[in-house]
């Protein structure tokens, strides 16, 4: 897609954004919502143990791991009922935002980044199942510790995700962990690379289980631009 096709994107698709969107609650609204139900998930625990304690950065890692899946499998390629997801994604957030353009440039462009707010519900919801496995195998420490882990990962999918998309120069661009970052979730903006490399918006750790992880000197795909 050349510039001013992706330009003409840009401008349709913010034309179709209600008057009464507010881009701040779209991004405190579900924030607000998971932490009190990480509030709560942990409020209901009791004699925390050890070895349930330690359970939380194995369900970090599923939940890495389900990233990279849905990330390729749902929103890179066409899966009935669930077309939304990646009509929203590789066709329009891919399509405006490019490896080299990177950046919103207008506040209310948050829509175009963030999960809409009822994709971090079903997210949660899907979660649900196992938590009341857990409760029925008598383990309700590690069904709350499960719910509290999946949520927080959610969050911290959708921070990450727009700090990389915020201006590189602003405070939050600037940071050393935003760069590096930024730099895994860049190289997949790339259309060349998009449908094969760098799957993992947050931390790239299913990527280098999968090896997904794109290097230039191990592929014969362009060089990627410099610029942030």
């Amino acid at each position: 897609m050349t510039k001013d096709a992706r330009s003409e994107l840009r401008a349709d698709l913010m034309s179709r954004v209600p008057r009464w969107y507010s881009p701040t609650l779209h991004l405190l609204g579900p924030a607000v919502a998971g932490v009190a139900v990480i509030a709560f998930a942990l409020s209901r625990i009791q004699d925390l143990r050890a070895w349930e304690l330690a359970l939380v950065p194995v369900f970090l890692l599923a939940s890495n791991a389900v990233e990279w899946h849905a990330h390729r499998d749902l929103l890179h390629r066409r899966t009935r009922p669930l077309e939304v997801l990646y009509v929203r994604h590789t066709p329009q957030h891919h399509a405006v935002f490019v490896s080299d353009d990177m950046f919103i440039r207008d506040w209310r462009e948050v829509k175009l980044v963030l999960l809409p707010a009822w994709g971090v519900l079903a997210i949660v919801l899907a979660g649900l199942p196992l938590a009341l496995v857990f409760v029925l195998a008598g383990a309700p420490n590690v069904a709350a510790l499960w719910v509290a882990s999946i949520v927080a990962y959610v969050l911290m999918y959708e921070w990450l995700h727009l700090a990389y998309h915020l201006p590189a120069e602003g405070p939050i661009g600037r940071l050393r962990v935003t760069r590096w970052l930024r730099r895994h979730h860049q190289r997949h903006h790339a259309p060349q690379l998009m449908q094969r490399w760098n799957f993992n918006v947050s931390i790239p750790i299913w990527d280098h289980v999968r090896g997904t992880v794109w290097r230039p000197e191990e592929s014969p795909s362009p060089a990627m631009p410099r610029r942030a």
